[in-house]
């Protein structure tokens, strides 16, 4: 199982914000990430490919087209989601 959870830094020890689902003792493997690495990561399940963008800085507007590209000739995603929430679960 995989999960996100943010945290604060402070004093050498990490603070959870998020509720974990662990149990007293687990070993789990925690992985930091900057910020410019969590938007790549991000953006890796898009179905947009940024090449070369690793130790990069990014190019906001290029980044714009290929999402806006990427998204071309579909509906909205607002349109989605409301159609969802009125179908219900």
């Amino acid at each position: 199982m995989s999960q996100a959870i943010r945290a604060v830094y402070s004093e050498g020890q990490l603070r959870l914000l998020d509720p974990v689902n662990l149990a007293e003792g687990q070993e789990i493997e925690l992985m930091i990430l900057s910020d410019e690495e969590r938007v790549i990561a991000a953006l890796g399940d898009l179905l947009v490919e940024i090449p070369g963008l690793t130790g990069e800085s990014i190019n906001e507007e290029a980044l714009a087209h290929e999402v806006e590209e990427g998204f071309r000739g579909q509906r909205p995603l607002s349109e989605t989601i409301m159609e969802e929430r009125r179908a219900g679960p």
